[in-house]
């Protein structure tokens, strides 16, 4: 055994222990986040396909291979949930996010049940790759799309990260896997794999470590009313002056961001950021916004003399772009549509 296929193994062992660290600091959080309980799922997958990724390692696994192939062939998706219930602010569980699960699956059993050689297999890693990337290539763009709206502060600067190495790096993989499905890896691939899957862990974990506050926001809780609570005493006048702005009705205003808003208060973007987040309990912009501009539908939507105003033109009021957003955000904090919530204040 060369000294390259030494370090590799001890670089994927070093992957596997991390990816073991990582779960259980999900773990602290599992109570509380959906978020958190996906990431144990994707650090096991981790774990798992570190080890099976290497040909030396699961030449001695035996019996223990294929326990281990359950979690490392959908690796992939758990990547996609994960990410998606961190970034996505709308995220909901729905049994379609399983779909990408069952095609995995599908290709992975084509893959490793047809003669390496044949058309069949070709198509079914090439299958299970494209998948890959393609979840890969959302988790990045969802990573950036929200990122001027998170209140989160150590959620926001993990954005940028992600984007650019993980979801880069697992799609720079996943295109090797599918380069060289047929023809074998190159001798040069399987370390260069192993140190870069221990490089990415042992960052992300360190960095998990360092970080003095929750990534995921389990623990912020929404304090509506109580501007200025558990802020430095410095904080408190400008929380203060937040609140005063909001109920003058500055939350109408179409376009509102948290740069916008600063501007507007005379503060700094990141001092208004951490007064939201820690003072109010927001983890995004956007739901601070919402809470403000929902109370006020509630309201027009049960006055008796709004009755004829179309629920279009309560949204626009409101500083909402245009229908669909004041729908989705509406029936997220109520349960039903604004039309069925003006019938029922209406009627009773």
């Amino acid at each position: 055994m060369s000294t390259i296929e030494i370090l590799d193994i001890l670089a994927r062992g070093g992957t596997f222990a991390l990816a073991v660290m990582l779960g259980l600091l999900f773990l602290r959080d599992a109570r509380h986040s959906l978020a958190a309980r996906l990431g144990i799922l994707f650090a096991t997958g981790v774990a798992c396909y570190a080890l099976l990724s290497s040909n030396t390692i699961a030449a001695v696994l035996g019996p223990v291979d294929p326990v281990l192939n359950v979690f490392a062939v959908p690796t992939g998706v758990f990547f996609w949930w994960f990410a998606t219930a961190l970034f996505d602010t709308g995220f909901r569980w729905r049994m379609w996010r399983l779909l990408p699960m069952l095609a995995v699956v599908l290709c992975a059993a084509g893959n490793f049940l047809s003669p390496g050689d044949s058309l069949f297999a070709m198509i079914s890693a090439s299958g299970w790759q494209i998948i890959n990337i393609s979840m890969m290539a959302h988790a990045a763009i969802l990573a950036l799309r929200d990122w001027g709206d998170d209140l989160i502060e150590p959620r926001r600067r993990f954005r940028i990260a992600f984007a650019i190495l993980v979801a880069l790096l697992g799609i720079a993989i996943s295109a090797l896997e599918l380069r060289y499905a047929r023809s074998g890896f190159p001798d040069w691939v399987f370390p260069t794999h192993g140190f870069t899957l221990f490089v990415l862990a042992m960052g992300f974990t360190g960095w998990l470590v360092a970080t003095p506050t929750d990534l995921f926001g389990a623990r912020d809780i929404r304090r509506r009313g109580g501007a200025g609570r558990d802020l430095s005493p410095e904080n408190r006048p400008l929380a203060r002056r937040l609140e005063a702005a909001m109920a003058e009705g500055l939350y109408r205003e179409p376009g509102l961001t948290v740069g916008s808003l600063a501007e507007h208060l005379g503060t700094r973007e990141h001092r208004l950021r951490r007064i939201i987040n820690q003072g109010l309990g927001y983890r995004n912009f956007s739901a601070f916004l919402n809470a403000h501009r929902l109370e006020e539908a509630k309201r027009l939507l049960a006055d008796p003399d709004r009755a004829h105003d179309q629920v279009l033109t309560i949204a626009l009021d409101l500083g909402y772009g245009s229908i669909a957003p004041f729908n989705r955000a509406f029936r997220a904090e109520t349960g039903t549509t604004p039309t069925a919530f003006r019938r029922d204040a209406l009627s009773s």
